[in-house]
């Protein structure tokens, strides 16, 4: 088995080595970018397998590099650790397509089921076409539609059939499509499930961010660029809408456009023709638009913050996908759906959820929709022992109302009791930490120390202290201490 190539982005060496160890551990080859500029230079000079992005929350420009990976380098795994807490980021990273978030501190175990989801990654066959779409009939007629890869279409709510039946009924006709809907919903699904069983199956498929931090970026991104070449001759950089010819082309939150960039998209839809950036001739493309946001786009043409006669260009046909707290049900359908996806794609025989656990789900309030439920459902898996995932292993983002009760009892909570000292909380994450990486090196102390950052004689002492020594464990203690 070749060995998987893998670039890890983090300015500070001291933060990196100890990912970088474990990467290596595990039988990677890894090499390192300071930042996400030098990483896509690497990334256009070499292959690799995976991304992995050590991130404080705060750090902009992750995401950037996230949509350039994901838009140039589809199979390239893309891995975020986060070197800080912050739920909203990990919810708007895997928005963006991240293939894995992990939280701190940093798991040698989390990092080698990253590794095999990397693995996995580079053997999957794309989806293409109607092959990799199935749908099944309801008692009523209705079709639900589900998408075997991702999951996100999965249900019976009638909101959603309604969706689904206008949007199968449209796939056949070359208009602009607006899908709205909350984060996580499965914007992005529905658009590719529309191209995938479209006229263009055959032709690409690109999505293009409209959240570009500079116009000019984005305009070429979308339009291409003429500019002067090695030897001052000009040459022209095609863009999103050259590229995609016969294909399909998604426009990611498009009220973030500035006004020209709108007015230039409005005559591509007029007429199908466009100019690229800094040229006079005048180029076509057939790429089908797809326009997708989670904002009200009509209140903001009102408004005059969005061109009118644009809205009405791309709202011909309008697909509303439900917030997944308004689709009962399907929540129970969509988490075994997730179960037996992860079991089978991490090689776990995970078959069931306890009703304690089922029940915790189906009352959540799912701010991060179905994004969200994939995450827990996947956690889950990892966690889960004995075939069934349990109560204690749902790790999920507070919804409003959890939030709002857990500020109402904030001062009782602190007269607890049962509140544990600061010194005895810390010491159960540390004792995890250390028996998962003892687990992922085959408890070699000497590899276990060193991805840890620690020496021997102190992986003993706190190996003791939390009784994980064995009695090998005790002999060779005892000459390290000596």
């Amino acid at each position: 088995m070749n060995p998987l190539r893998i670039l890890v982005v983090q300015p500070d060496p001291a933060l990196s080595s100890s990912m970088v160890s474990i990467l290596q551990t595990m039988g990677c080859r890894v090499e390192q970018a300071e930042n996400d500029r030098e990483a896509a230079r690497m990334l256009e000079r070499s292959h690799f397998h995976g991304v992995v992005c050590l991130v404080h929350p705060e750090d902009p420009d992750i995401l950037e590099l996230l949509q350039f990976v994901r838009r140039k380098f589809p199979t390239v795994g893309f891995v975020v650790q986060m070197l800080e807490p912050s739920p909203e980021f990990r919810e708007e990273a895997l928005g963006q397509g991240a293939l894995a978030v992990l939280d701190p501190p940093m798991s040698a175990t989390a990092v080698k089921v990253v590794v095999a989801q990397i693995r996995q990654k580079q053997h999957a066959v794309p989806a293409v076409n109607a092959s990799l779409i199935s749908s099944c009939v309801s008692n009523t007629g209705v079709r639900a539609i589900i998408n075997p890869v991702s999951g996100w279409l999965v249900g019976h709510d009638p909101t959603l059939r309604k969706t689904l039946e206008l949007a199968e009924n449209i796939i056949q006709i070359d208009t602009p499509v607006l899908i709205l809907g909350d984060r996580g919903t499965g914007k992005s699904s529905l658009a590719k499930w529309i191209h995938d069983r479209g006229p263009h199956s055959t032709g690409p498929y690109q999505e293009c961010n409209c959240q570009s931090p500079s116009d000019s970026a984005l305009e070429a991104e979308i339009f291409g660029i003429l500019s002067p070449g090695p030897n001052g001759e000009p040459l022209l950089r095609p863009g999103q809408l050259e590229q995609c010819r016969n294909g399909t082309i998604v426009f990611d939150e498009p009220q973030n456009m500035s006004a020209s960039i709108q007015q230039r998209i409005l005559r591509f839809l007029q007429s199908g023709e466009f100019q690229p950036v800094n040229s006079n001739e005048v180029r076509r493309s057939n790429a089908r638009p797809i326009f997708t946001t989670r904002e009200a786009i009509s209140t903001l043409a009102q408004r005059d913050k969005f061109r009118q006669d644009l809205y009405y260009r791309i709202s011909v046909v309008v697909l509303k996908l439900p917030p997944l707290c308004l689709r009962g049900l399907d929540i129970e359908q969509l988490a075994r759906h997730f179960l037996g996806s992860y079991s089978r794609r991490l090689g776990k025989p995970v078959s069931d959820i306890s009703p304690d656990a089922m029940r915790i789900l189906c009352d959540h309030g799912w701010p991060g929709n179905v994004y969200e439920l994939e995450s827990v459902i996947h956690r889950g898996v990892i966690l889960a022992q004995h075939g069934v995932i349990q109560s204690s292993h749902l790790v999920m983002m507070p919804s409003a109302s959890q939030s709002q009760a857990r500020s109402l009892t904030t001062s009782s909570k602190l007269q607890n009791p049962s509140i544990k000292p600061l010194k005895e909380s810390l010491a159960e994450p540390e004792k995890q930490l250390i028996l998962q990486a003892l687990e992922a090196l085959n408890w070699n102390r000497q590899e276990t120390a060193r991805v840890l950052d620690i020496n021997r004689t102190t992986l003993y002492k706190k190996m003791k202290k939390y009784h994980l020594l064995t009695e090998d464990d005790h002999v060779e203690g005892i000459m390290d201490l000596a």
